[in-house]
């Protein structure tokens, strides 16, 4: 293994019953690489994750995975049933429980035994339990980790609750937070954006952008893959491809590879085909040793043509709609349009406040509008009431007349699905004969004995591509979509992707998923507090959005100061004055940054401020100098564990671990206030 990496798999391969997933893989992972992997899902993404975290073995049939010594790995898996459900804190680490345990139960040991050699034996396992939950920094863990749970927008009350009570996306936040603050070497992701809001995607891009510790994550968000990533990584048929720099970079290297590669397939089919003729003439002349060389040139030649068409990519097609009736679209605005919405209100019953009031718009005919806006915001309500699904509350909907409508959600629901892919669009368009229907179905991806398949074993890409072949028979005019990206691979996404941009009819869909919006929105409509917004970009709509939040939290700064008793404004204050909550400062930071111990309060005026972010300045370089003398120290020490006897050098560390974390929080800590005092 090269000297400088972080982790190095040499020809490792991975089955599951008779089904091989990984055949010889082989990747390099540096100090500092960001790495997206990407493939089909069911290629082997979440297997390889595991067999670096140690929780998966490779196959016994040689192959190594070295991690460079003293190296610590984190892994943030895409299921979160290890988070204990039973741990009455949210930011509960069972780690962390499991020695605080400890040492309370040899604490009652102690004050219970009298025999001097066990009492001598408790007080080394005491001793050593102490260092233990030192090491792993439990005594400052709750108020670092609260620290970086405000970063993903989690309010006291929320990360005070169970964890059983928390939603998917509050879990995803609390295990990516104990992985950060643990700050491993290499960290292991599997689809760490999954059940993230657009705040704290933005929050945890800058944040693995920055840091230093190497990343390899599995991603189908190919927005958050540009942003991030320094290289990506393909898993296609079991074997790894590398490619310098972000998903975009790696589509032009695919582009080029793949002209290369098909022009190599021509030359080499030529080429073939020159010697099969000069093959047949040696035999025709009856020139036999003349005949047996030109056979085995046209042999090697033969293989070298097979292992060409090896290295193209498994058998994706593109599907389009173009062979398909497309909706007619007509003259004048009136005759384009297609619903019209006035006023539109809703409010459940035994809900204290409206889901949404007063929204009005027109959608027309061949126009694609991406509808987006924060959880909960009342998108797929919208939606179903424009089906007619859900009656509004108030308010009015015309529609144009004749028009034929179609739906495609998250998942795509079979009545049955032991059918084959075949069975089942035969089943749902009875119209079709078996010749139509392989037709349609080729276009869709399906081909040759995939049609065979049972619906139950495709994947969710795959039954989406179905249903949405089964839909578009029946040629809507309209096509109302609610996240019909989720649980698809990159390659699904593609397809869908492209699908839509030839589909001449209307396009009303609810996402999240950037790279979609981008590719396939004409318009993008905001849902804000005051109604439905036009963007023409998803970029546009987030700076709408940011403004807006931060408007809001201005508004709230100011109620709430007005509200303290014989809180009286400042007359040097200013109207665009914001507080920031002024952390409480640990014991251990003041010691090591006393500048710090004057800091308290939010400063009362723009010059107090300007002189406070001085301040802040100097303790930030100081911050960033002392973190990198710390950082070379832990490798220092990491050295010497073989070499050295003394447990010294163990405590040594574990006082150095915890500095480092507490630098770390108190970075973060200290950027987010210099960045509010200026504004």
């Amino acid at each position: 293994m090269c000297d400088m990496s972080l982790l190095s798999i040499n020809n490792i391969s991975k089955s599951f019953a008779t089904v091989k997933i990984l055949r010889g893989v082989d990747l390099s992972i540096m100090p500092g690489d960001r790495i997206a992997l990407i493939g089909d899902n069911g290629s082997g993404k979440t297997t390889l994750l595991r067999l670096i975290a140690g929780t998966e073995t490779p196959d016994p049939e040689g192959g190594s995975i070295q991690l460079a010594r003293g190296a610590v790995v984190g892994l943030l898996e895409q299921q979160l049933e290890h988070l204990s459900n039973n741990s009455d804190f949210a930011l509960e680490d069972p780690e962390l429980t499991a020695a605080e345990e400890e040492i309370r139960d040899l604490q009652a040991r102690l004050e219970n035994t009298t025999d001097e050699k066990l009492l001598a034996e408790l007080l080394q396992k005491y001793a050593k339990a102490q260092d233990r939950f030192e090491a792993l920094d439990g005594f400052s863990f709750r108020q670092r980790l609260e620290a970086a749970l405000n970063a993903f927008s989690l309010d006291e009350t929320t990360i005070k609750r169970p964890l059983k009570h928390l939603s998917g996306g509050e879990r995803m936040r609390v295990a990516l937070a104990r992985i950060l603050l643990r700050s491993p070497d290499l960290l292991l992701l599997d689809e760490p954006t999954n059940h993230l809001d657009q705040k704290a995607i933005d929050w945890l891009e800058d944040y693995l952008s920055k840091m230093s510790s190497a990343v390899l994550f599995v991603s189908h968000d190919r927005a958050f893959i540009n942003n991030v990533a320094t290289k990506t990584a393909e898993l296609n048929s079991g074997k790894i491809r590398v490619y310098s720099g972000n998903y975009k970079s790696y589509l032009e290297q695919k582009e080029l590879e793949e002209k290369t590669l098909e022009r190599r397939l021509d030359q080499t089919e030529k080429k073939l085909q020159r010697q099969e003729e000069i093959t047949q003439t040696m035999l025709s002349h009856r020139k036999i040793a003349q005949y047996h060389s030109s056979e085995k040139k046209e042999a090697r030649i033969s293989e070298e043509l097979t292992t060409l068409r090896n290295y193209r990519r498994s058998s994706h097609k593109r599907m389009s709609f173009k062979s398909l009736e497309q909706p007619k679209l007509t003259g004048s605005r009136r005759e384009k349009l297609t619903l019209e919405a006035k006023g539109l209100s809703v409010h459940f019953e035994g809900e204290k406040e409206a889901l949404f009031e007063d929204l009005s718009f027109t959608l027309t005919q061949g126009q694609h509008v991406a509808l987006v806006g924060n959880n909960g915001c009342g998108k797929t309500t919208l939606l179903k009431i424009l089906m007619g699904e859900v009656p509004q509350t108030d308010g009015s909907i015309v529609n144009a007349a004749n028009l034929t409508y179609g739906f495609l959600g998250q998942e795509a629901n079979f009545d049955d699905f032991t059918k084959t892919v075949l069975e089942q669009l035969l089943y749902l368009q009875p119209h079709l004969n078996e010749v139509q229907a392989r037709s349609e179905l080729a276009r869709f991806g399906f081909s040759g004995d995939a049609v065979f398949q049972n619906t139950g074993s495709l994947s969710g890409g795959e039954r989406s591509r179905l249903f949405l072949c089964a839909l578009l028979q029946d040629k809507p005019d309209v096509l109302f979509m609610d996240e019909p990206t989720n649980h698809l691979d990159i390659y699904s996404r593609e397809l869908l992707e492209n699908a839509l941009n030839g589909f001449a009819g209307t396009v009303l869909a609810v996402s999240h998923d950037r790279y979609f919006i981008e590719n396939i929105a004409d318009e993008v409509w905001g849902m804000l507090e005051d109604g439905i917004k036009v963007f023409p970009s998803f970029t546009d709509y987030r700076k709408a959005e940011k403004e807006a939040e931060r408007k809001k939290n201005e508004s709230l700064r100011t109620s709430q100061r007005k509200s303290l008793p014989g809180n009286q404004k400042n007359v040097n204050d200013t109207s665009d004055e914001r507080r920031y909550e002024i952390p409480q400062w640990d014991k251990k930071v003041i010691e090591l940054y006393p500048l710090l111990s004057d800091l308290n309060q939010y400063p009362p005026n723009k010059i107090e401020r300007r002189r406070v972010v001085a301040d802040l300045n100097t303790v930030l370089r100081d911050l960033e100098n002392n973190l990198s003398r710390h950082q070379d120290k832990k490798l220092s020490l990491e050295s010497d564990f073989t070499r050295v006897e003394s447990d010294e050098i163990y405590h040594d560390y574990a006082e150095l671990l915890q500095t480092i974390e507490i630098e770390e929080v108190l970075f973060l800590q200290l950027m987010e206030l210099a960045e509010d005092l200026k504004n």
